[in-house]
């Protein structure tokens, strides 16, 4: 950890390519993303050009953009650091956003936006239980990023303003403290491409599919699966880099995480999360990080990945999310994952497989209303499992996708965990990929609470029908 520290204060000293004058003699470039997202991570080393959230033509988060009316004269062979640019490069691209630059490209800001409307209907197999439905604004995102004092310097901001945005992180006392509109917020040095530095609250590198953005999904939103073992999002220091040696094959993270989730914001236990992800691309480099083959490449893509994490005095059931045990304890845990994803003229599959399993319970001391102290509440260990098939019909933008998804207790009585299912299909139209597309799907879920059996459990299961409708400009 103090290694990291050391190297995330470094590199903002280092200078960027000096420069003689602001605006006068700098070069024509200006940054602008070779990719954009709606949730993603930029190509470790890369410069300013390529977007701050990795994603295939996406939705909702992207790169460079200035500061500052008029120009004058830095210092020779350095940046002035108090000197005011003039914006001299300006352009808005559908889905990537609006994106302002100084000549040089040493300022940069590009501001983006997204919007997901939703209708949701729930109808259980079960005697006297009411439908339900809603039509919601499931995200309604903003996000503020490019780079200052140098093409190095990166930031990355996101804002999330709709109600279910505001849910999710850990519960706390002032829970309106550390539910608010903050969602990622961090800095990016990418001096090395080997060797980029995110320092701030990002989501922890863990699993393929909670990586990808929420607007690069194929069906309405993630499965169960990635509900129940995601990480979710942290503050922490991670080192990074999505080339390693430039070869198009190799992309590593390794991150060291506060393990008390997003928006944390006053003095906690020294446990802390620890998390470590490598991606193999044995065919070569392609768009690993969306979903749906849009490209409908003609040479074979193929992304193999593996993650391990280990969470000291975890707060939540679930890591940094979930309920907080009854006993008010922590929990020590060992995650691990390993996915794929497959991509080739339309057809894409991605799979992902989840372990958890708890080290130590460590007892809270909580008491009843009698004064009686809370029995230790179990660990929610377990497995878990999805697979998901999608073909972009040729030659128009209409995919057919389809996904099964499971939650094992395979612990018995030593976990808390209940069996879940889920199994269905749906349709998408991307009108402009993924900045402009609707998407229906239908689930059927169920659980062990259902039925004794599988099969009762089965036919008492829940059917979910959705629709969304989501704009990335």
């Amino acid at each position: 950890m103090s290694s990291f520290a050391a190297l995330a204060l470094t590199l903002p000293l280092m200078q960027a390519a000096p420069t003689s004058r602001l605006l006068v003699d700098a070069p024509e470039a200006v940054p602008t993303p070779e990719r954009s997202t709606v949730d993603a991570a930029p190509v470790a080393g890369a410069p300013a050009s390529v977007a701050s959230e990795p994603t295939h033509k996406g939705a909702d988060e992207a790169a460079p953009g200035p500061e500052g009316p008029a120009a004058i004269e830095a210092e020779p062979e350095q940046l002035d650091r108090k000197a005011t640019a003039k914006v001299e490069k300006f352009k808005y691209k559908p889905g990537r956003g609006f994106e302002f630059a100084t000549k040089d490209g040493n300022y940069a800001l590009t501001i983006r936006a997204r919007l997901q409307v939703r209708y949701d209907l729930e109808h259980p197999n079960v005697p006297n239980e009411p439908i339900d439905h809603v039509l919601q604004i499931r995200r309604a995102r903003v996000v503020f990023s490019g780079n200052v004092f140098g093409k190095h310097n990166r930031y990355y901001i996101q804002f999330g303003f709709s109600p279910r945005d505001m849910l999710g992180g850990l519960p706390d006392n002032s829970p309106s403290i550390r539910y608010n509109p903050v969602r990622d917020a961090r800095m990016e040095f990418t001096y090395l491409r080997d060797a980029t530095v995110w320092l701030g609250q990002m989501k922890v590198p863990f699993s393929r599919q909670r990586v990808i953005s929420s607007g690069n999904q194929q069906f309405v939103d993630r499965s169960s699966v990635n509900e129940e073992f995601n990480l979710d999002r942290d503050l922490g220091l991670v080192l990074r880099s999505d080339d390693i040696g430039g070869l198009g094959r190799l992309k590593y993270a390794l991150g060291v995480f506060m393990g008390d989730g997003r928006n944390l914001y006053e003095l906690t236990n020294s446990g802390a999360l620890y998390v470590g992800r490598l991606t193999v691309m044995p065919l070569g480099k392609f768009e690993d990080e969306s979903e749906a083959d849009l490209e409908r490449l003609k040479k074979p893509g193929l992304s193999l990945a593996g993650a391990y994490a280990y969470h000291d005095d975890a707060p939540g059931e679930r890591g940094v999310h979930g309920a907080r045990p009854a006993d008010g304890g922590t929990t020590d845990i060992h995650h691990a994952t390993a996915d794929l994803m497959f991509k080739w003229r339309g057809l894409s599959i991605e799979s992902a497989f989840h372990y958890r399993k708890a080290r130590r319970r460590n007892p809270g001391g909580a008491v009843d209303e009698m004064g009686m102290p809370v029995p230790v509440a179990l660990a929610r260990d377990g497995i878990g499992w999805f697979g998901q098939v999608g073909y972009l019909i040729p030659p128009v933008d209409v995919e057919f996708v389809t996904r099964y998804s499971f939650v094992r207790n395979i612990f018995g009585d030593k976990s808390s965990m209940i069996d879940r299912d889920e199994l269905g299909g749906g349709v998408n139209y991307y009108i402009a990929e993924h900045n402009f597309k609707i998407a229906f799907d239908y689930f059927r879920v169920w659980d062990g609470l259902l039925g004794p059996t599988p099969r009762e459990a089965l036919a008492h299961g829940i059917d979910r029908f959705r629709v969304q409708i989501q704009l990335a400009f």
